[in-house]
Parts: C-alpha cells; structure tokens; sequence
C-alpha cells in the first residue's frame, strides 16, 4: 500500500495538472497582450525614426496602427465585408517596413487563434478575436481566410454567399443590398419594382409609389440576406438597413458568444477539419418587421394569443408555432418614438433567436430557478451599437432600461442577489415585479460581461452554457458562485460598486 501511495505521488509530482479553463484564458490573454506590446513598440519606433527624418505624413499613418489601451470599455468589432476585392495599391516607400513589424503579429495571432481552439475546454471566442487580429495585419493569409468563412474570389475574397450572388448576375447596391444588375438603372432613376404579377413584365414606379404598395401585409417586401429572411412592409431602404443590422448583429452575437454555441458553430467545425472549405448552406433565421404597432398586435394575436401584450415590443418563442425544424419567426415592428429604439428591440429578440436556433437542443426550463439569465443577455445585447466608422460595441453603459437599472439599484428595488438567482420562469415574470426583474438582469449581466475588463466573462458564459441544456441544480455545484469561485453576496457587492456613482474631487 505504502509502495502504491509513493509511486503515485512521485507520478503527481512529474506531471503537472492540466490548466484550469480559468488559467488557459489567463495564459491566452497573456500572450495576445504580448503580441500587441511588441508589434507596438516596433510601429513608434518605426513612426519615430520617419518623424525624425522628415515624414511626418507617414508618421501619422503608422500611428494609427497602434492599437488603443484596453480601457475596459465596451466589447467593439469590426464587422467583415461579405466581398474583398484584391489589394491594388502599391505601398509607400515605409510600407514594407510595416508589413515586416504587421505580417509576424498576425501570424502570432493565427498561432494564438489554434492555441484557444484547442485548449481544454476550448475558447473559440478568443480564438474567434484572435482570428480578426490575425486577418487585420495578414488579409491574405488562406488559411486564416478559411477559418473566417471566406473563399477565393477574382484574386480578392468572399464569402459563398456573396459569390453565389455574383454568379446570378447580382451586385451589391449601396443602399438596396444585393439586386440583379438591370435593376441598378432604375434605382439610379429612383425607381422600384411594383408587386409582381404572373406572366406579366415587371412594372417599375417611383419609389415612393412603389413602396405604398407594400405598406401592408398582402405585399410585403421580401428580403434575402447570408443568414436572415426578412419579410417587411416598410420602405424598401429601411428594410434593407435593417437587414444590414441584422447581418452585423450576426457576426457580433457569433464571436461574443462562441463558447456557448460550441460544436455548432462553423468556425468550430473548420478548426476540426482542416480541409473543411466554407459554403452558403447556412439555413436562415426568418424576421419580420412590421410598419407599426397596430398592425404587429393584430397579425401576432393569432400567432401568439394573449403571450403579447400592448407593451411588447418584439417577440420570439423558440417553442412557438410557425417555424420549421428549430426555425420560428421573431417579430418587429417599427416603433417610432417609442421608449426604446426599435435596433436595441431588435437586438434583444434576434439574440434570442440565435441562440435557440444555433447552439442545439436546449433545456433551459428545466432549470432550478436561474431563468433570469436568458433575459439577461437579451438585455446585454440592446446596448449593442454601432459606430460612425463602421464597427459595432456591446456592452456600453447605454441605453434607457440600463439607466433605469441604475434607478432601481439606487432605490433598493433589487431583490437580493440569492432570491433574484432562484427565481424559474414563472417568478421572473410575476406582474409586480417584472419590469425591476428585467432591470436586475440586465445590470447583472452587463456586469458580469464587462466588469474588470471582462474578468468574468468566460466562466459567465460557462454557465449560460449550462443553463440552456437545463443543467443548473441545487446542490451540483454548477451555480454561478461555484463558476465565479466567490459567494453570492460578494458578487453582489461588487455588482453594486460597479455601478455607484463616481465620487465628487
């Protein structure tokens, strides 16, 4: 027996035990900050010595390759083009000095990216980041291309869904999206297609004509983008816009939120199988939008009954009638001057759909209490915004329910952090204390998806991961506390502090 405990012991002693997911997100985020640090420190030196030598213009422009400092603001990315064409331009004098300091960070980032993909557990969501780091300094890098959902296309790149547009004679209009190229006169003209009639040509009427004749559900416009089906009665360009916040919510919610959806994600799937080339046999999430309030009650009554009310703003079930498979519909209407923008409804429905319908089959009511963390996230994502430059942020302190959070919390409205936590469907949504309950969730996830520079962010998302299979019980040490490795009423303390006013100097 003795002889057995030794042996065994000198086995522990000569093996170190696997990191923890905690110490392998650590060791990862280490290392992306090194990779930054170094490429940093060679553009100011290169931007130094062109200063120094009279290029102050050059001195600018690699300036602005130095990333910012994590300031622990809000999650921000950069939405990627369905079509990159390839690069023309041919780079100033300093230019190779740039890509010898760029291509190895992007590279390191590549490295970084299989790093985080293969750990135990995996963090595809690093990786996820990694990978649009790597392709910002290595864009035409195959492999990390691939990776991303991007094939070759005409010396540049695309994503199959953009290609196969291109081979229907389609092209990507600046305002109309993807149109078949003998449309592009008439919208030069200000013109659109009136409904279509069968067997008859196509009747083109001036915009706003044309989409009257939209303006209700009998015809409606129907929209086709990568990964949404829209059908809408608003003005063709809004519906449009529309679906262009959809497609970039899309890319957001499906690197945000990598490790939940886990082995059904794509990227996933593409880390496995090397040879695994990227196609357009995504099945899309169908939305509707409709033009007011009056007319998204009276078409959803008998879709839904009594489940929306005169406050809803959107809806989706993901046990609701009308879909296909695990596909449901999630309804909208344009809400003009409402108390909350029509994009964070938007947001917070569409990421319940993605959700449902992307990461398996779920379970999520057969938790012992815990429901608030769906609405949590769904209350996260309404401060999804986007950017003047074209990126998009969640995760902000933004937005009219956040601010009445704040009120709330300030107002002792909240429950306890440990009764909140136990609350199943039925008690979240309890008619005196719905509302607080939504305000609750969403300073809880906010804070717990940002705070300290999203220091619990992965083991947060671990057990949302948990929560949607229906595996949170009492007593398993699967909780929230037993993730965060701290007690309830510290989180709760902290929680607090996050949100107290900044004292006055």
């Amino acid at each position: 027996m003795t002889t057995t405990l030794l042996a065994l012991a000198a086995l522990a002693f000569q093996v170190p035990a696997p990191m923890s997911g905690t110490d392998s997100a650590r060791a990862l985020e280490a290392e992306a900050r090194a990779i930054v640090d170094r490429e940093s420190e060679a553009l100011r030196s290169l931007a130094d010595r062109l200063s120094k030598q009279g290029e102050a213009r050059g001195a600018a422009e690699i300036r602005k390759l130095i990333p910012a400092p994590d300031d622990g603001g809000p999650v921000r990315l950069v939405v990627l083009p369905e079509v990159t064409p390839p690069r023309s331009t041919t780079p100033a004098d300093w230019g190779k000095d740039v890509e010898a300091i760029r291509k190895p960070a992007g590279e390191a980032f590549l490295d970084l990216a299989r790093k985080a993909a293969a750990a135990d557990p995996p963090h595809m969501a690093r990786a996820a980041f990694a990978l649009r780091e790597a392709v910002a300094r290595i864009p035409d890098d195959a492999e990390v291309r691939r990776l991303l959902g991007y094939v070759p296309h005409e010396g540049g790149w695309a994503r199959p869904f953009a290609v196969e547009r291109l081979k229907a004679g389609n092209l990507l209009h600046p305002t109309y999206g993807w149109v078949p190229e003998d449309w592009i006169r008439h919208l030069e003209l200000g013109e659109l297609p009136a409904p279509a009639v069968r067997g008859r040509p196509t009747t083109w009427l001036p915009a706003a004509q044309a989409d009257g004749l939209r303006s209700n559900w009998r015809n409606p416009w129907q929209i086709n983008t990568e990964h949404f089906e829209i059908r809408a009665d608003v003005p063709l360009a809004e519906a449009i816009k529309f679906g262009r916040r959809l497609e970039a919510f899309h890319d957001l919610f499906f690197t945000l939120m990598a490790d939940v959806i886990g082995d059904e994600l794509p990227l996933a799937r593409r880390f496995k199988s090397p040879e695994l080339v990227p196609d357009d046999s995504y099945r899309p999430h169908t939305v509707i939008f409709y033009t007011d309030r009056n007319e998204y009650h009276e078409r959803l009554r008998p879709v839904a009954g009594d489940r929306v009310g005169a406050e809803s703003l959107g809806y989706y079930d993901p046990k609701g009638p009308g879909g296909k498979g695990n596909r449901r519909p999630a309804y909208f209407f344009r809400d003009a001057g409402g108390e909350l923008p029509v994009e964070a409804t938007l947001y917070h429905e569409v990421s319940h759909q993605l959700l449902f319908e992307s990461a398996g089959r779920n379970a999520y009511l057969a938790n012992t209490g815990d429901y608030w963390v769906f609405e949590g996230l769904g209350t996260y994502f309404e401060t999804t915004t986007p950017t003047e430059d074209g990126a998009i942020e969640v995760g902000g302190l933004v937005g009219p329910r956040l601010q009445e959070a704040v009120n709330s919390l300030d107002a002792r409205k909240f429950l306890s952090l440990g009764d909140f936590l136990r609350q199943d469907q039925a008690a979240f949504n309890r008619t005196e204390r719905i509302y607080v309950n939504y305000q609750q969730a969403m300073a809880l996830a906010v804070f717990l998806m940002q705070a300290d520079r999203g220091a619990y962010r992965e083991p947060f998302l671990d057990y949302v991961h948990d929560a949607y299979g229906g595996r949170i019980k009492r007593g398993s040490g699967r909780s929230l506390e037993d993730r965060l490795g701290i007690p309830v009423s510290e989180i709760e303390r902290r929680l607090k502090a996050s949100y107290a006013p900044e004292p006055r100097r």
